[in-house]
């Protein structure tokens, strides 16, 4: 599941999205951190991802940080750490606003699209920070679905905006 919701953030259908970073949070002690830009020999398919998530994971279980891959960083950082400085914050559930009413606000988003269901304990962390529960149809669709709808809409928005 990780690879395709990887793939869904950062992938266009023949290149690598230029406006997404991406972060795989464990908990709120590790993370493998996709900085886009920097990526290097990713193509877009899932297979190429997988050696590089394998990786990433192997130094995610070891405790170990640093880069595993052009552009793809392990850190000791939580969901806490990647939410900081966004204009926009929110959170996946099957409750909440509706993306277009938070994207007239304008500025930064950042969206946690959970790959399991959210604990309690990571709903508050996250509230804390002032992020707020996105209507997205996270029981009836896969993650990587979730992350594709997101994309789309948010495309669509910032298209109509700046046209």
């Amino acid at each position: 599941m990780a690879v395709r919701c990887s793939s869904a953030s950062i992938m266009l259908s023949h290149r690598l999205r230029a406006d997404a970073d991406v972060a795989l949070v464990a908990g709120d002690r590790v993370s493998a951190f996709f900085n886009t830009p920097r990526l290097r020999n990713v193509r877009p398919d899932e297979s190429s991802l997988m050696g590089i998530l394998r990786k990433a994971f192997k130094s995610m279980e070891t405790g170990a940080a640093g880069l595993v891959h052009s552009g793809v960083i392990i850190y000791r950082r939580g969901v806490k750490h990647y939410l900081t400085g966004f204009a926009i914050k929110c959170y996946c559930c099957h409750r909440g606003t509706d993306l277009r009413s938070l994207l007239t606000r304008g500025g930064s988003v950042a969206i946690v699209v959970p790959l399991t269901q959210l604990a309690n304990s990571l709903v508050s962390a996250i509230e804390s920070m002032r992020a707020v529960p996105l209507k997205c149809p996270v029981d009836r669709l896969w993650p990587d679905q979730v992350i594709t709808l997101l994309n789309i809409l948010m495309d669509r928005w910032c298209t109509r905006a700046s046209g």
